[in-house]
Order: structure tokens, then C-alpha cells, then sequence
């Protein structure tokens, strides 16, 4: 972000950050891909393991099979680039928290350079294995997810969420002090 941002600006920004699944048929630049990567690799990490590794998919054919990978997949058919991110297996707990970490470092940036972007799951078995055979993905890597990108299609509706498009107050989900204490003082 840049410095002359103000803080009011930048907590507006944090809350309305949103996900983006429709995109232009515009392609995202190599260098602009590459500052992605740079950013993921200098999110930090449990013990700073860096427990990951990235696979840049910029192939309309190849983001298509992975939209098909699951039930949490299919706007990657319509993205730029991708980026699938390895886990290296070697402590799956931590390493999940690194992954949500690291995805939203990239939605972040990427929302920084003028990119819509959002999150894919590879849900289960099959279609993490689905995801391995396409990508060569070693069998002992973990495939969780997979970020999409590219410039969001300004004319596309913004998908409410599950619970009305908005959030639980505050009063129903913080508590000070104690479990259950809802106002504080």
C-alpha cells in the first residue's frame, strides 16, 4: 500500500476487500505475476518454515481442467492466471493457517496492482489428486488451494454471501475478557 494512505483508508480497504469470479478476457502481465510471487514469498509463516511452493498456471486450457477439479473451483475457467499453492506436508496444521496466510497476502497485492482475484478449494481426495496429475504435483505435497486472478468485469453482479452480502455484529461474536462477556465495561 502506498505511504500516503491513511489509516481510515486503509481499514476501509481491509473490510471491503471481496472476492472476484468474473474477469476480463485481459491477460495479466508477467511482471506483474511475478510481484505476486514476490509478496507470497515474503509472507511469514509458522517458525518461518516457508512450508510452500507456487505453480503459475496461465493456460485458459489448464485454468479450465482445474475449474472442473471441484465444487469450489469453477470460476478459475474464466481466469487470467492462477497460482496453485504446494504445501510441503510436513506439519498440515501450521501449514494450514500458512495457506490462509498466504492466499490473502496474494488477494491483497493483487487487489493493490488493479487485479480482482479470489480463492479456489480443492476439496477432497479426488480432486487434490486431480490437481497433482495435471500440474505433476509430487504425490507427498498437499494441494489445498488455489488463488485466481485477473482484471474483475466491472459489469459482473457482486455475489451476496451466504448470510445476506453482510456481517454478524460485533455483539454476537467478540467477547472482552471471557468467553461469553458481549459488552465491554
Amino acid at each position: 500500500m502506498s505511504a500516503t494512505k491513511q489509516p481510515d483508508d486503509t481499514i476501509a480497504f481491509l473490510k471491503n476487500l471481496r472476492q472476484s469470479r468474473r474477469f476480463l478476457d485481459k491477460p495479466v502481465s508477467k511482471e506483474i505475476v511475478q510481484e505476486l510471487l514476490d509478496v507470497a514469498r515474503w509472507t511469514g509463516s509458522a517458525k518461518n518454515s516457508q512450508p510452500w511452493e507456487f505453480v503459475v498456471v496461465d493456460d485458459r486450457a489448464t485454468n479450465t481442467s482445474l475449474s472442473e477439479a471441484g465444487q469450489f473451483t469453477q470460476f478459475l475457467d474464466n481466469v487470467a492466471v492462477s497460482i496453485v499453492i504446494v504445501l510441503n506436508g510436513a506439519s498440515p496444521r501450521s501449514e494450514a493457517y500458512d495457506e490462509g496466510r498466504v492466499s490473502e497476502r496474494l488477494m491483497l497485492a493483487a487487489d493493490h496492482v488493479g487485479l480482482g482475484s479470489g480463492t479456489a478449494w480443492f476439496s477432497t481426495p479426488d480432486a487434490q489428486d486431480t490437481v497433482r496429475q495435471l500440474l505433476g504435483i509430487p504425490a507427498d505435497r498437499h494441494v489445498w488451494s488455489a488463488v485466481g486472478f485477473g482484471y474483475a468485469d466491472p459489469s459482473a453482479p457482486q455475489r451476496a454471501t451466504s448470510v445476506g452480502g453482510g456481517r454478524k455484529p460485533l455483539a454476537e461474536i467478540a467477547s472482552y475478557g471471557r468467553y461469553g462477556e458481549r459488552s465491554k465495561g
